[in-house]
């Protein structure tokens, strides 16, 4: 074998079946997975998985057994570059209006405005305040800024025509449409408003946790801090329960190797807590994957304190304008992961009200749209959700390909083919390969006891 394992994606498969407590429907069996513990994984292959409907916790990574399980859950996406926002969506982030408030959440003010459903493609005075509101606090500690950069107008810009009606003066640049410069204007007024008014605003900070640093360890016992009071508060957990280390494990720990994009121009792939701050106060932190083709979602947590902001809605729509902003630097990162979605659990509604969203069929592993997967859903809680009944999953390995899986078995890196030799196993690998697909099942080396 010729190649770098260094540079490969290193797991070790657990070939029972697992079953858990279902944290949804509380059946203390229900939850039933396969599973593997990710040493390592690359952006590439994590970014595979979940597209077979693989998740992670920390580092151990598994796929709900869809038919068995209690509660199926289908792996759920939004594409970013066509959504457009609710009423109710918009009214959340409006909510967040940090140019004049104090530090309680009973002062911070409801900005109202017009409250049809936004299209992000057009331009909107609503949006632009959301966006300036933030834009200036986004740096610091070589932290990547999670949002667009705005630019700046100047002061004593101005457009001039000529008096003496004899048209445009040509030593001029062209005259703006009128709608531009309202536009301009109103973000003019904007940026003198938090530079000159503001007492507290809002700042995003992206930390890296692939592979933690200086900027990590000085916030992380915050961070733990938040995540007990959120969990004890939110989710009713004992304080007993709820140690650094379990933290660490669950949010932080992270197989993903870092990348940086191939323009070196943004944060690059991998593990990242988002956090928000009032000034020094850190009020939520999202937990967010960065990979090939989207901004995964893991984990979201806040300060109860500031409950009445709907921040678990207005953080998911910061991470769709983030997932945007990307999309400008890398094409083809242009989707916004938001985890599992279960039909029938009322609290997850709330994903598919982002549209357009997409639902992963079970069987073939294609996207189908979410309003057309509804009725089947509502039918019967497991479905195939794809209409073609010709298609199948395309991403299956061949009995040679399931030959060719990468494995190590007493220290010695070897291929299953080899590898059987030694241990009749053959239908543990060929579930492997049907799980993972055949382009993990091609770059993932598995560790066998």
């Amino acid at each position: 074998m010729s190649f770098d394992i260094r540079r490969m994606s290193i797991a070790h498969w657990f070939p029972d079946t697992e079953k858990h407590r279902c944290g949804y429907c509380k059946n203390e069996s229900g939850s039933i997975s396969n599973g593997m513990w990710a040493e390592t994984l690359t952006v590439e292959d994590y970014q595979n998985l979940i597209d077979r409907g693989w998740r992670r916790s920390g580092k151990y990574c598994y796929k709900p057994i869809m038919e068995e399980t209690c509660c199926p859950q289908y792996t759920i996406k939004c594409d970013v570059v066509n959504i457009s926002i609710t009423k109710s969506q918009k009214k959340s982030a409006q909510k967040i209006n940090f140019t004049k408030v104090n530090n309680t959440s009973d002062d911070i003010k409801i900005h109202r405005g017009i409250e049809k459903p936004v299209d992000f493609n057009k331009p909107h005075h609503s949006r632009l305040n959301e966006e300036n509101t933030i834009q200036d606090a986004m740096e610091s500690d070589k932290i990547y800024d999670s949002s667009e950069k705005i630019c700046s107008v100047q002061k004593n810009a101005s457009l001039k025509t000529t008096i003496n009606n004899i048209g445009p003066d040509s030593s001029k640049p062209p005259c703006k449409k009128a709608k531009l410069l309202r536009l301009e204007r109103k973000k003019e007024k904007l940026l003198k408003q938090i530079s000159q008014n503001s007492k507290h605003k809002l700042r995003l900070k992206l930390v890296p946790t692939s592979e933690p640093g200086v900027t990590w360890e000085r916030v992380k016992e915050v961070e733990f801090q938040l995540y007990k009071k959120y969990q004890m508060i939110v989710h009713n957990d004992p304080p007993t329960k709820l140690s650094m280390k379990g933290f660490i494990r669950f949010l932080v720990s992270s197989p993903l190797k870092p990348v940086n994009f191939t323009n070196g121009d943004g944060p690059g792939y991998g593990s990242f807590h988002q956090q928000y701050w009032i000034d020094d106060k850190l009020i939520a932190v999202g937990v967010i994957d960065i990979l090939p083709k989207c901004i995964s979602s893991v984990y979201f947590f806040y300060d109860p304190d500031y409950r009445n902001l709907t921040l678990g809605t207005y953080g998911a729509l910061r991470e769709v304008y983030f997932t945007r902003a990307l999309q400008r630097k890398v094409p083809e990162l242009s989707s916004y992961y938001m985890g599992f979605y279960i039909h029938s659990c009322p609290k997850m509604r709330y994903k598919g009200k982002l549209v357009p969203s997409f639902l992963l069929c079970p069987e073939t592993y294609h996207w189908m749209p979410m309003e057309k997967c509804v009725e089947k859903l509502d039918a019967n809680k497991y479905s195939r959700l794809e209409d073609d009944i010709d298609a199948t999953d395309e991403n299956v390995p061949t009995s040679r390909e399931i030959g060719e899986i990468k494995v190590i078995y007493d220290y010695n890196l070897m291929y299953v083919r080899d590898y059987k030799r030694y241990h009749q196993e053959q239908n543990v690998f060929n579930e492997i390969g049907q799980l993972v697909g055949k382009k993990c099942a091609r770059s993932i080396v598995f560790c066998m006891n």
